[in-house]
C-alpha cells in the first residue's frame, strides 16, 4: 500500500483531494470498527441480561408458585401501559400537569416548569 505522500504524488494535481479522501476513508473504517465492537459488547450484555432474567424468573416461580400464565398476564399488563401492544412500555407525548405544555417521552421532566413526568427506573433512554 502506498503512503499518503506517495498516493498524493501519484495523483498529480488532484493529490490533496486524494489524501483527503484517504483520510476520510480511514476515519470511516475506524468508526465502523468501533461500532462493531460496541455492537458485540451490547449483544453480549443483552444475552447475559436475558440469562439473569430467566434465572430470576425460575427462582421466583419456584419460591412463590407463580406460573408462566401469571408471567404472560403481567407482561401483557405492562406492555399495555402505554396503550399499544408492541413489546415496549415507553410513554408517548404527554401534557405536563404543572404547565399544560406538551412533553416529549425523551424528557423525564418538563423543559418549561421542571415538573417530573417520568420517574420510572425502567425507562430506556
Amino acid at each position: 500500500m502506498h503512503s499518503l505522500f506517495g498516493a498524493a504524488m501519484l495523483a498529480g494535481h488532484n493529490g490533496f483531494a486524494t489524501v483527503g479522501a484517504m483520510k476520510d476513508a480511514t476515519s470511516a473504517k475506524h468508526s465502523a470498527n468501533r461500532a462493531e465492537v460496541q455492537l458485540k459488547l451490547m449483544e453480549a450484555n443483552l444475552a447475559k441480561s436475558l440469562m439473569i432474567c430467566e434465572a430470576l424468573w425460575e427462582l421466583l416461580a419456584e419460591k412463590t408458585g407463580l406460573t408462566l400464565d401469571d408471567l404472560h398476564n403481567k407482561l401483557y399488563e405492562v406492555d399495555m401501559r402505554d396503550g399499544v401492544l408492541d413489546g415496549k412500555n415507553q410513554r408517548s407525548i404527554v401534557e405536563c400537569p404543572g404547565c399544560n405544555r406538551s412533553v416529549s417521552p425523551r424528557h423525564p421532566a418538563c423543559l418549561y416548569c421542571g415538573q417530573v413526568i417520568d420517574d420510572s427506573v425502567f425507562k430506556m433512554g
